[in-house]
């Protein structure tokens, strides 16, 4: 949005949009400084925690965005207790969620959870259709097409509400700390294309279905309402969903558990803007 509306020329800035298929990926440009913003999530807190120094300044989604569908004869989470779950790869959103809500739902991730990676949205709802596992997580567009042939939508993103920085803005903390206003700037251009999601539906389905390549004007709409629910007006970094990734690679990191959740964010960014107003003001 921030790019097609041309709120990063407003404040300022010429930026290249560059699509970088995973996580761990991203944390790699970002320590080369091949780009300067990127959606680091979980990989970069694991980065942090091997000794790099990223830091996440704002986060646009602060939950899961995504929902919880399965084969038609299953009805509550508790039932899908060691059945097989479809996930992008280990490590991944899609697997860090599964281990959050069985946690939370009181099965155990290690013995009751079990997983098959099967890549993107495609591939998992093609592997739940042919029956291959019973669970996994789509985003909104597949969760239809999933609806439309008999699959059941167990639970949706915002029943579950997962905290999870679903999307953010991750940035080498030297760097950051050496381009403090031209950062200031990249937020109040998200945190503008956030405001225009919420505003301008027609606009928004449009560009929606642009970058994702839709030709089914319906699809764009679900995507758009779905993520206009999830987005807050000012995409402050999620504590809460640093703290379930920490506690998810405890075991693989011992030190994750002693860390605090906020040495891994900086939210000053998003406090200006939201002491100046910037939001209100744009009504």
């Amino acid at each position: 949005m921030a790019q097609d509306r041309g709120f990063f020329a407003k404040y300022g800035l010429e930026v290249d949009l560059v699509f970088i298929s995973s996580g761990s990926l991203n944390v790699q440009a970002l320590v080369g400084n091949t780009v300067q913003f990127a959606a680091g999530g979980a990989s970069a807190i694991e980065a942090r925690l091997r000794g790099l120094k990223l830091t996440t300044i704002s986060t646009p989604l602060p939950v899961a965005a995504t929902n919880l569908v399965t084969q038609s004869d299953i009805k509550t989470i508790a039932e899908l207790k060691g059945k097989i779950g479809a996930i992008s790869r280990f490590g991944s959103s899609s697997d860090q969620g599964l281990r959050y809500l069985f946690r939370k739902n009181g099965m155990t991730a290690d013995g009751d959870l079990k997983m098959l990676q099967f890549g993107g949205d495609a591939g998992r709802l093609t592997a739940l259709k042919l029956g291959k596992v019973q669970y996994t997580f789509l985003g909104a567009a597949a969760t239809e097409q999933g609806r439309r042939e008999g699959l059941r939508i167990l639970a949706s993103a915002k029943q579950m509400a997962i905290p999870f920085p679903w999307t953010s803005v991750t940035v080498n903390e030297p760097w950051f700390e050496a381009n403090r206003e031209l950062s200031y700037r990249y937020v109040k251009a998200v945190t503008e294309g956030i405001a225009f999601m919420k505003r301008n539906h027609s606009d928004s389905e449009r560009i929606i279905a642009k970058y994702m390549k839709m030709s089914d004007p319906q699809l764009a709409a679900i995507e758009n309402s779905f993520y206009t629910a999830l987005f807050l007006d000012y995409p402050l970094a999620t504590v809460e969903g640093v703290r379930l990734i920490l506690d998810n690679l405890a075991l693989e990191h011992p030190d994750a558990a002693r860390r605090d959740a906020k040495e891994f964010v900086d939210n000053s960014i998003v406090e200006r803007l939201r002491r100046e107003e910037f939001v209100e003001k744009l009504r």
